[in-house]
């Protein structure tokens, strides 16, 4: 019998439908949504997103990839002033501000604080519920506590649309910034 209290079995539930939820959406887009290897795993990647596509008339980048850090939460959230208040470790979160060639985005996946609403089937359709949110920590002020506290604005969900925005941003040579 499966132990749904197990908080290992559902972290890796949670884990697994938030790799879902980000695969669907990029391949929307027709990109490809790549989990990573252990080694960059361990560097604060968990997958590469990549696009080769004609996003914009501007485009001067042909092939677009972003690296992800992916963290999911049944947590209620905590929200002040339409931004999502989340702490990081400082030494991921140090890494993650840091400059890098390939554009670095912070996702965080949200499920519902009930199991049995995370995902429902039916002959007709899949659904995951709920939602997942990013942010950028390109050029995020440096921590030197223990946490760091990020703030992802509500206004930054992962849809097809805010994807596409990001990708065509960084096709015409631009860089998302840390929005505090």
């Amino acid at each position: 019998m499966i132990n749904f209290t197990n908080k290992n079995f559902l972290d890796k539930i949670q884990k697994n439908l938030s790799y879902s939820y980000l695969h669907a959406i990029v391949s929307r887009l027709g990109g490809s949504c790549e989990p990573t290897t252990q080694d960059a795993d361990n560097e604060g990647i968990d997958a590469h997103l990549i696009f080769q596509d004609n996003f914009s008339p501007k485009q001067i980048i042909n092939r677009v990839q972003i690296d992800v850090q992916l963290k999911s939460t049944r947590q209620n959230l905590k929200i002040k002033n339409n931004k999502i208040i989340y702490s990081l470790p400082e030494s991921q979160y140090n890494r993650y501000i840091l400059p890098a060639t390939v554009q670095l985005v912070f996702i965080l996946f949200c499920v519902p604080s009930k199991l049995s609403d995370w995902v429902s089937l039916s002959d007709d359709e899949l659904i995951l519920r709920k939602c997942a949110y990013w942010t950028s920590l390109n050029n995020a002020p440096y921590c030197d506590k223990k946490t760091a506290t990020i703030q992802i604005p509500t206004k930054n969900l992962i849809t097809d649309k805010s994807l596409f925005t990001i990708v065509k941003i960084i096709s015409e040579g631009g860089k998302i910034n840390y929005e505090p």
